[in-house]
């Protein structure tokens, strides 16, 4: 439809000529002495006409002619880049690949565009990482430190690599540097985390942690896998240091002060520091939240505390809970430290009737011993024996 369009356009504006030229009926005179020419207006303007055509096809000629040495430079640096594009493409399909000296060597012809610089020096470093070929990865990085465009990458490339070589000073200094920056992004704070776990730098752990839980980009489990490791690590550290102690708890958060598992070695933290009673109100307050067999086994445990009084607490439970097993089992023992062997073996019987285990079986095992009944012993060290046996299968 176009081009009827243009057709029509073209056959009105010839006929329209035409006719403008029939009605035309001047002359032009042309002096040169001792010449005289004579034409007519249409002539004169039709060659007027093409003397601007020919004029205005050799200017672009000329122009055309003097723009060649540069158009054919641009021609070779367009090659050149299209042609380093591509090494930077199978270089890193190659890396995909596990073909790593061969990404090696692309990404050493893609350096030869400026722009892909760096992005090819961090491609060569991780495929002569993969290698092992740690002179050359180093020579890699440096190189594309050099080149502002990759400088984060660089880091976190560097962080990465570290980290897999166990060298955690290393990927720290990376990602501080990193961080400096203002780059604290998702993937930046799970290598952080990595890092610090590696460096056993639980503090740090700890504060990464809470950024990442903000974020929600671990599994909850995880999280607190990590969290209960990381405050255990640090109480257990100030163990026999009462000051300390108090100090490192006080930093901790509410939500992992809750945490049965992080209470528990708070309590035996504690109570190592001769902060028996403290530790008692810990495990209490906890079970008080919270009834959990790990705080009531280590309430059970705090030998510093009158047993009489722990038997006379662990009852109220036993009232509020019933007979569960667990603090069947705490019974026994506390009846053991105070030689109540009768009401130990009553508590045990309830404990073994609801759940036979290990812990159990031992605590049997021990009153016989107490009671002089060693067959009795050798045949619960026995079935205790085989639980432990069937758990490790």
């Amino acid at each position: 439809m176009r081009w009827i369009v243009w057709i029509l356009l073209l056959v009105s504006a010839a006929v329209g000529l035409a006719l403008l030229m029939r009605v035309n009926h001047g002359n032009v005179a042309v002096l040169w002495p001792p010449y005289r020419v004579d034409v007519s207006v249409n002539l004169a303007l039709l060659v007027l006409g093409l003397l601007f055509v020919a004029l205005h096809l050799l200017m672009i000629a000329i122009g055309k002619a003097l723009d060649l040495p540069e158009r054919v430079r641009d021609y070779r640096e367009r090659r050149g880049r299209d042609a380093a594009v591509m090494a930077l493409r199978d270089a890193i399909l190659a890396l995909f690949e596990g073909r790593f000296g061969r990404a090696e060597r692309l990404a050493q012809q893609a350096r030869e565009d400026v722009q892909l610089a760096g992005p090819a020096a961090l491609i060569a470093a991780r495929a002569a990482h993969r290698m092992r070929e740690t002179e050359r990865r180093d020579r890699w990085l440096a190189q594309a430190e050099t080149d502002r465009g990759s400088m984060h990458a660089e880091l976190m490339t560097t962080a990465e690599l570290a980290l897999e070589e166990q060298d955690a000073a290393r990927a720290i200094a990376s990602i501080e540097r990193l961080h400096s920056k203002g780059m604290r992004h998702i993937h930046a704070l799970r290598v952080a985390l990595r890092a610090y776990e590696q460096a056993d730098d639980w503090d740090h752990v700890l504060q990464v942690l809470r950024q990442l839980e903000k974020r929600d980009v671990l599994h909850p489990a995880a999280i607190r896998g990590l969290r209960v490791r990381a405050c255990r690590v640090l109480l257990s550290r100030r163990a026999g240091d009462a000051e300390g102690l108090r100090s490192q708890w006080s930093q901790l958060r509410a939500g992992e002060r809750d945490l049965p598992e992080v209470i528990e070695a708070a309590a035996l933290a504690f109570a190592q520091a001769g902060e028996s009673q403290h530790a008692r109100r810990l495990l209490e307050a906890g079970l008080a939240q919270e009834f959990s067999p790990r705080l009531l086994h280590a309430y059970a445990g705090l030998a510093e505390v009158s047993a009489r009084e722990r038997l006379q607490q662990v009852e109220r439970w036993r009232d509020e809970h019933g007979d569960d097993a667990d603090i069947t089992l705490a019974l026994g023992r506390l009846c053991m430290a105070e030689s109540l062997w009768g009401k130990a073996a009553d508590y045990l019987g309830r404990s073994v009737a609801s759940r036979d285990d290990v812990q159990v079986q031992l605590a049997l095992a021990d009153l016989a011993e107490r009671v002089g009944k060693m067959g009795d012993a050798a045949l619960h060290y026995r079935a205790a024996a085989r639980w432990k046996a069937v758990a490790a299968e």
